[in-house]
């Protein structure tokens, strides 16, 4: 009996140990993928936003209003700064 206590308690003591190791690695492994998805947002993000200045682009070539419209609010952005500064 006394010796079947201490192999239950060793046997314990290892599950305990092996949990501690795989939690290790599991925070490990989550940190890394997270890194992982943040870049991949960020080159999302890029990509959209480059879609967006060519889709903004093409439509100020196409129509002359909305060219117009666009060198007004980049004078008006510009006085705003000046006048800040």
């Amino acid at each position: 009996m006394p010796n079947s206590n201490k192999t239950l308690k060793n046997e314990i003591l290892a599950l305990k140990k092996e949990v501690k190791n795989q939690a290790i690695i599991t925070r490990r492994t989550i940190v890394k993928t997270s890194h992982k998805n943040e870049e991949y947002s960020l080159k999302n993000k890029l990509r959209r936003f480059e879609t967006k200045l060519k889709e903004e682009k093409q439509l100020r070539k196409k129509y002359p209003a909305v060219n117009q419209a666009y060198k007004d609010y980049q004078l008006t952005m510009k006085l705003v700064s000046s006048k800040t500064n």
